[in-house]
């Protein structure tokens, strides 16, 4: 197509209707952020026509771009970056004081497309002047479809059709017609509706479930449970987190269930198997399956993390039990169940603090520092000892201690009273 003379028929158009095309020139390679080229003038004369006929008709980007030979994608990008103001223009957007650049597009509701294509309308529809006529005759008076019209009514003004039933009622201008949802359609949907409104799934999810059509469900929803919907996009947003902070199974911000893909949990199932029942290492069981040793351990701690506490408990429970029932050094506890004392002592400090606050230090009175467990299990022999309650020999007998121990430990951290 010869662009100069669509211009040029685009100017003629424009002078029949009254009105004066405007050439809006389009900017050049350093208005667009680009070094200057060839291929940036190239690029700029591409969208020359389009550019022209967006600026002085009312045609859809979508009509533009057929009759120019661009993408409507493509287009719609270049308007969006060097010719916003047109947008902003034409969807009759004012920008607020301190803004240079707004939304175009909300990410819900009506598009400003739409809301302009349907508002004088659904203006009518609200307006007792109109009372007379049903939605479909209003439609008609305004060049729209009445199921078109009545869609938009019903997701994003549901009071305005139920106002105006109740209104035509009363004046007795009822059709005697019944509206909203149909018998069958409330039949067919009533379990898919409980699941939604009750589940964290989605209108696909549900649909699926239920063998129904997800385009058919999701209308349903939209049109005759506002508030379920609502509901779940506010759940939604109230979602949305840091992924450290998510669970598997919980509710994402984009409506799924956090966790893993199937094609995953197949690949380490049998990984996890062996890894709960906790008698193989992470080598050995990477070297059984065949998977990856960093794959497995990111799968572990990010979707089983509860499993591999289990195994954790598993493991260290009877070294715990041990340790409480007689209280001694963790080292010790340690190396007689094989494992790593530090790794156990750790695990002590975040999972039975009781244990581990047991086997610090303290310091008594004199400034001296002991072991706490040492400390509880003589404290009693050496406060007789300070009472003068007896010899050394008699106290150590009197409370089941060893004589030699005893004295150590008098010596060591009572010197005083020696």
């Amino acid at each position: 197509m010869n662009i100069k003379l669509l211009i040029e028929d685009t100017s003629i158009a424009m002078s029949i209707m009254g009105t004066t095309a405007v050439v809006r020139p389009n900017p050049l390679p350093e208005q667009l952020g680009t070094k200057s080229s060839a291929g940036s003038f190239d690029i700029a004369r591409k969208y020359e026509a389009a550019v022209d006929l967006y600026t002085n008709s009312e045609l859809s980007i979508r009509e533009i771009a057929e009759q120019t030979g661009v993408t409507p994608i493509a287009l719609s990008s270049y308007l969006s970056r060097h010719h916003r103001d047109l947008l902003y223009k034409r969807y009759g957007i004012t920008i607020p004081e301190g803004k240079e650049r707004i939304a175009i597009k909300s990410p819900k509701g009506q598009s400003y497309a739409t809301h302009r294509k349907y508002k004088d309308a659904i203006a009518a529809c609200d307006d007792i002047a109109y009372i007379e006529f049903n939605i479909s005759q209003i439609a008609r008076m305004f060049g729209l479809s009445g199921t078109g019209l009545a869609a938009q009514l019903r997701v994003h003004y549901p009071s305005v059709i139920p106002t105006r039933e109740a209104t035509r009622n009363r004046l007795g201008l009822a059709d005697r017609q019944k509206r909203g949802a149909r018998q069958t359609s409330q039949t067919a949907y009533s379990q898919a509706v409980d699941l939604y409104k009750d589940s964290d799934l989605t209108i696909e999810e549900v649909a699926q479930r239920f063998g129904i059509s997800p385009s058919g469900f999701g209308q349903h929803m939209r049109f005759y449970h506002h508030d379920a919907i609502r509901r779940k996009a506010k759940r939604r947003k109230d979602a949305k987190k840091p992924l450290y902070k998510r669970t598997s199974g919980s509710l994402a911000g984009n409506g799924q269930l956090y966790g893993p893909r199937e094609g995953t949990e197949i690949r380490y199932a049998r990984a996890l198997e062996l890894y709960q029942e906790g008698r193989k290492t992470l080598a050995e069981i990477v070297k059984e399956t065949g998977v990856s040793l960093s794959g497995l351990k990111y799968y572990l701690n990010q979707w089983c993390r509860e499993k591999r506490q289990g195994r954790k408990e598993a493991k260290y429970g009877d070294a715990i039990e041990s340790l409480r029932s007689k209280p001694r050094a963790v080292a010790e506890v340690a190396k007689e169940f094989g494992l790593n004392p530090e790794v156990f002592r750790q695990y002590l400090r975040k999972h039975v603090p009781e244990l581990a606050d047991g086997q610090g230090m303290i310091r008594l009175e004199n400034g001296k520092l002991v072991k706490k467990t040492a400390w509880e299990k003589y404290r009693s022999a050496i406060e007789q000892y300070k009472n003068n309650g007896g010899t050394i020999r008699e106290i150590a007998l009197s409370h089941g201690l060893k004589y030699p121990s005893l004295l150590s430990f008098i010596r060591r951290m009572e010197a005083e009273n020696n």
